[in-house]
């Protein structure tokens, strides 16, 4: 498999060159616990790690300090992890990674642990499933090694995705809180909408709806990708088939099952199956119905007979008792309130869900090196001269059409050679990139299909100057064409270090083995975050995209998995760190 320039093949896949890899053995300690679960205690001092994602308390604790945890067996083996700093008890059989090296900080490695141990342990056994974690599961994994610097910075990028959601997790439970308060108060006549005085009455379902018990489907009939849920008991979908029984707008109680009672409502038509109830309305507004099923739910759910495949007899189901409003007006009042703040949490919850995707791709990115998001080791605050005398000399001297001609032959003489000439497209965001390294106006850089582009310098003379100065030249390899240096580059660069300082170019071949697409894309966001910025609007994935898709040469790009949001995220993280906050 051929590896992109700049990059190497390890024991844990393509990394950057500059990025080491190393066994966790070597970089932290690996122990675990002495205590049993029956030695927690609620309403403990101090978090007590089980072999489960719940953490218990207990009023001792045998650690104080930074952490990474993973069961040791158990049906979380390989899936649940934690990451702590403080004091804190554990089980005898979780692990716990601690005292980590000068080389390895700690919630880098929860990351890069979490999102691979898994995979790993899968690869040495032969089973579907893992019983139990051995030490040197653990201790022989290899891991990558960014400079301590770069894993911080990844980790910060993450621990921001973390934070927003753990707001989404809080704020959708606070929302369900609130329905779950409303349905108390509303379904059962506590609390009355302005307008409405009349008594309720209690009706059983069988009085204002049918429950009519669907029918098996065949196994041939069933898809991976079928238009149509296929509702067999449970709470989610068994399956999906291209075929439909029920209509859209039904609500589908579980029949048979662990999930028995489980009520929902189906906007889309499904196959009802044969051990779901799909319920009809009669005479009685049907989100309302709906609503007051949902919340007798427990109740329904007792409802349930037999051991071994428990289920609702639908006769038990029919005779149950719900209070419902004479007026059918107040029924849709209370269901339009309960329905709106349905959709609010629906909306909640898939941001949520493309939260934790972005999360996932940007994790791919960030801990394989596909996306760097630190300078190199040259520091733009190093750079001084480019604000101060030295930039005076080369402005008052030198023309804007020279000092392009020096930044094109400054980089073809340091990011082209015979095999590979320098192209168009290529010097274009590199020399944008420098201008915002030094804070230059970039205003020239127009919003063309191939990101950020200067016309001028085609075509208003730089590109002329410097060959004609002996400082560029045309070169050609096979298919290729563009520009190499000229004879007299050297001058050139001599220019270069007067106008931009010394540590320009250092700071600049941190991109010298970057693809073009990816040169695009973070000259693309860049100039879409600068212009936010410069709007006072806040930049966001959205933000971004919304400034892409209102330029017609820009729009395009949102259809390129190189624009996906996950990496249009982390590039904005990126762009942060490269030119600062604003």
């Amino acid at each position: 498999m051929e590896v992109r320039r700049g990059y190497k093949q390890t024991a844990v896949g393509a990394i950057p060159e500059d990025w080491e890899v190393d066994s966790i053995a070597n970089l932290a300690s690996i122990t675990t616990g002495d205590k049993n679960t029956q030695d927690r205690v609620d309403d403990g001092a101090y978090p007590f790690f089980v072999r489960s994602s719940t953490i218990e308390r207990i009023n001792s604790y045998s650690f104080d300090g930074e952490g990474v945890l993973t069961a040791g067996d158990g049906v979380g083996t390989g899936k649940i992890f934690h990451y702590i700093k403080g004091k804190f008890d554990l089980h005898q059989r979780v692990y716990l990674i601690s005292d980590f090296s000068l080389r390895l900080e700690a919630y880098f490695f929860f990351l890069y642990f979490s999102n691979n141990f898994y995979s790993r342990i899968m690869q040495m056994t032969a089973k579907s499933s893992v019983d139990s974690v051995r030490r040197e599961m653990i201790a022989d994994m290899r891991i990558p090694l960014p400079s301590p610097g770069e894993q911080r910075a990844i980790a910060a990028a993450l621990y921001d995705v973390d934070a927003l959601l753990a707001k989404l997790d809080q704020l959708i439970a606070k929302k369900r809180d609130l329905k779950q308060a409303a349905m108390q108060q509303l379904l059962t006549g506590q609390t009355r909408l302005l307008g409405f005085s009349e008594e309720w009455e209690l009706r059983a379902l069988g009085e204002i709806a049918t429950a009519n018990k669907g029918n098996q489907l065949s196994g041939s009939l069933m898809t991976r990708h079928g238009r149509f849920a296929h509702l067999n008991g449970g709470i989610s979908p068994s399956g999906y088939t291209d075929k439909s029984n029920v209509p859209g707008d039904t609500i589908a109680i579980s029949e048979g099952g662990n999930s028995c009672g489980y009520v929902q409502f189906m906007s889309e038509p499904y196959w009802c199956g044969g051990h779901c109830y799909s319920v009809i309305p009669n005479g009685v507004d049907n989100r309302f119905l709906y609503h007051a099923l949902k919340g007798e739910e427990p109740s329904i759910m007792g409802l349930r007979v037999g051991s071994g495949l428990p289920n609702v007899q639908k006769t038990a189901l029919l005779a149950f008792n719900l209070r419902c409003p004479k007026v059918s007006e107040e029924q849709t009042a209370i269901a339009a309130i309960l329905s709106d703040m349905d959709a609010e949490i629906a909306v909640l919850g898939t941001k949520l869900v493309k939260a934790r995707a972005l999360k996932q791709g940007m994790m791919q990115e960030l801990l394989t090196g596909r996306i760097r998001l630190v300078q190199r080791e040259a520091k733009r605050e190093d750079a001084k001269p480019i604000h101060n005398e030295s930039r005076k000399v080369a402005n008052d001297s030198r023309s804007w059409a020279f000092n392009e001609a020096v930044i094109i032959s400054v980089i073809a003489k340091n990011f082209a050679d015979a095999r590979h000439p320098l192209g168009r497209m290529r010097y274009t965001k590199l020399s944008y990139l420098l201008h915002r390294y030094a804070k230059d106006d970039t205003e020239g850089y127009l919003k063309k299909a191939a990101g950020p582009y200067n016309p001028a310098t085609r075509y208003k003379g730089p590109e002329a100057i410097a060959q004609t100065s002996g400082y560029l030249k045309r070169a050609r390899s096979g298919e290729l064409n563009g520009f190499a240096a000229g004879e007299h580059v050297d001058k050139a660069c001599a220019y270069f270090d007067k106008r931009y300082g010394p540590t320009a170019l250092e700071w600049l071949t941190q991109f010298r083995y970057e693809k073009n697409e990816a040169l695009e894309l973070l000259t693309t966001v860049d100039k879409a975050v600068e212009e936010l910025r410069s709007a006072g609007k806040e930049v966001t994935v959205q933000s971004v995209n919304e400034v892409l898709l209102a330029e017609p040469e820009w729009k395009p790009k949102l259809e390129r998995p190189v624009f996906s949001d996950e990496r249009i995220q982390a590039t904005i993280l990126m762009c942060q760190r490269l030119f600062g906050a604003g």
